[in-house]
């Protein structure tokens, strides 16, 4: 855009001025559960395995796998649980907006099963953890489950969103804006 089309650019209140960006960070985490079977008959009802810990959209997370569903949910669902883990006990994070997707992949590696959750808050001294019941329940399912892989492996990716707003120099908004 012209700055004559701008005329406030030309004032001279317009050298000063805070810029904020706002923006959507993506980060992809995988869990690989080698021995699926064993697991599902010995998890009981509300029994977890969690990920590792792992840095998705700029933040630390960790992701809460219930093979049999999570205690508040229909016994045999399964549970997927993610959770804000920056400096969780120490209180000095801020919360993260962020929305994810949950996907069963099959043995080619493409989602089988997928469910994303709406966009929400999640903060270290609140709501840290959004549950998401995957939309597998019955044995009918489990069976279909179980038929993705022939090794016995589940594989379950996380595609995680973090939308953020972060304040930006003047210099990298002035650069921004020659380089559009």
């Amino acid at each position: 855009m012209s700055s004559s089309s701008e005329p406030w650019r030309l004032s001279n209140a317009w050298r000063s001025f805070t810029a904020f960006r706002a923006r959507e960070v993506t980060g992809t985490h995988h869990l690989v559960i080698d021995g699926y079977s064993v697991l599902d008959r010995a998890a009981r009802h509300g029994e977890s395995i969690e990920s590792a810990r792992f840095r998705a959209g700029g933040r630390s997370w960790k992701l809460f796998f219930y093979p049999n569903g999570h205690r508040d949910t229909e016994d045999g669902s399964v549970t997927v649980l993610l959770r804000l883990q920056d400096n969780r006990f120490l209180g000095t994070a801020d919360d993260a907006t962020a929305t994810y997707r949950v996907s069963v992949l099959d043995r080619d590696g493409n989602p089988a099963f997928s469910h994303t959750t709406a966009l929400r808050r999640y903060s270290i001294g609140g709501t840290s953890g959004i549950w998401l019941n995957v939309p597998v329940t019955g044995e009918e399912k489990k069976a279909a489950l179980m038929r993705l892989r022939e090794d016995d492996k589940l594989v379950v990716r996380l595609d995680v969103t973090v939308h953020r707003c972060e304040r930006e120099s003047g210099i990298k908004w002035y650069l921004r804006q020659l380089l559009d």
